[in-house]
């Protein structure tokens, strides 16, 4: 559930505030669901996909979840790296998305100043559950982009620097990537607590 508590705030090219565009895409995203009971075909899932991580500044999420492994790797293990990376962040979100995606409600409080960024709280409302995302959020040109996702004050970018940090130090580089491309990074994650 968290992983759809994340595409809330994938959004598209948009003038106005990050705000404007968080809700733009929530209503793209409402619009692009198969009808109550019916599940993703391939070609509905492909455009949800397509959705979902448009606004999100893949790269960047990449680069600072790696943090110094990133400048230690080699160019062919970027490319691979960022590869696995971005097949399994689509692959999970479109996941999650189920039929309570309907009945969620978001609410968008003012935005705040954060540096060079835009952090956009919203409370998002699941099943009658409240839970507290902060969406941050950096320019590009005329475009807002997802830089990290903040749940109940927990960073996604820290999540997974900390869970890549431990694969790396025990498998290396080449593993991490492996366990991308398994979509066995929770799993890795949990056993190295």
């Amino acid at each position: 559930m968290k992983t759809l508590l994340l595409i809330l705030a994938l959004g598209t090219a948009d003038a106005g505030s990050a705000t404007a565009t968080l809700k733009a895409r929530d209503a793209e995203i409402r619009a692009a669901l198969p009808a109550k009971g019916q599940t993703l075909s391939p070609a509905a899932r492909q455009k949800m996909e397509t959705i979902l991580t448009r606004a999100v500044d893949l790269e960047g999420v990449a680069r600072s979840a790696l943090g110094k492994n990133w400048d230690e790797a080699t160019p062919a293990q970027r490319k691979k790296f960022m590869d696995a990376f971005k097949q399994r962040f689509r692959k999970a979100t479109a996941d999650e998305f189920t039929d309570d995606y309907r009945g969620t409600e978001v609410k968008y409080l003012p935005e705040q100043p954060d540096g060079d960024a835009v952090k956009v709280p919203t409370e998002v409302v699941i099943k009658g559950e409240p839970t507290r995302i902060d969406y941050v959020m950096r320019r590009q040109g005329s475009e807002w982009r997802i830089t990290d996702i903040i749940v109940d004050d927990v960073s996604t970018v820290e999540n997974y620097r900390s869970s890549f940090g431990r694969i790396i130090k025990k498998e290396g580089m080449n593993g991490l990537i492996a366990r991308l491309n398994k979509g066995t990074v929770k799993q890795a994650s949990k056993e190295a607590n």
